[in-house]
């Protein structure tokens, strides 16, 4: 038991790096697929590298669960558990969904989360991090739900990345938008993604200027002395 316990804590000190490069070999994969639009074995092929890698961040959940031992039979180890793995959790759940596509930009997210450990850093470093990666991969997910589609005006990579800007500021200038089912499901995401990311750089601005005034008034007191 206690030899197991230290191999697994070995396997999450190290594993972090392995899961970013497998967070965008995803991302990567799904996007070649829906752009490139291969077919055939080329595309079955992709398919199952796909898989695999999605399947390896299942298997970092269950190896998670199993380090967690017998906390988990409590409430308050349970909680604890959701409350420090919820990204792990949610990579490891929501892409296998084909209208929870657009969550595959999770399993990026989730190789970046030991940067994430300073609070100094972490609203910038998130902001950073998540809002290039939700634009793109939202632009691909509504491109992939609506090409094709008759009546569509997302037709091209082009059309769902302008779309996917316009939504993502809450600007919706109106000459784009999703028709589909699935389509509207990842723009309501978007929506709210970007309402989330945009108050927090926000906030995080004014912490930055409060920041740089109080230091102002700082050597300000200090000349004056």
């Amino acid at each position: 038991m206690a030899l197991m316990k230290r191999a697994l804590n070995s396997y999450f000190d190290k594993i972090e790096p392995v899961l970013l490069v497998l967070g965008f070999s995803f991302l990567a994969v799904y996007a070649y697929q829906v752009l490139a639009q291969p077919t055939g074995a080329a595309y079955d092929a992709l398919s199952i590298i796909q898989a695999l890698i999605y399947a390896f961040f299942v298997l970092d959940l269950v190896l998670r669960l199993i380090g967690a031992g017998k906390d988990l039979l409590t409430l308050a180890g349970f909680l604890k558990f959701v409350k420090q793995n919820w990204l792990a959790i949610a990579a490891a759940i929501l892409p296998a969904f084909r209208a929870f596509r657009v969550f595959g930009v999770l399993l990026v997210i989730r190789g970046f989360a030991p940067f994430f450990r300073t609070r100094a850093s972490k609203v910038g470093l998130v902001v950073a991090v998540s809002l290039p990666l939700t634009l793109f991969t939202a632009a691909v997910a509504a491109l992939e739900a609506e090409r094709g589609v008759a009546g569509s005006n997302i037709n091209t990579f082009g059309d769902a990345i302008w779309w996917s800007i316009a939504s993502v500021t809450t600007v919706g200038y109106g000459d784009r938008f999703p028709i589909t089912p699935d389509g509207r499901f990842i723009a309501s995401l978007l929506m709210v993604v970007g309402i989330a990311l945009f108050s927090a750089l926000t906030a995080l601005m004014a912490a930055w200027v409060m920041g740089e005034r109080r230091v102002e008034l700082e050597r300000e007191r200090q000349n004056n002395e």
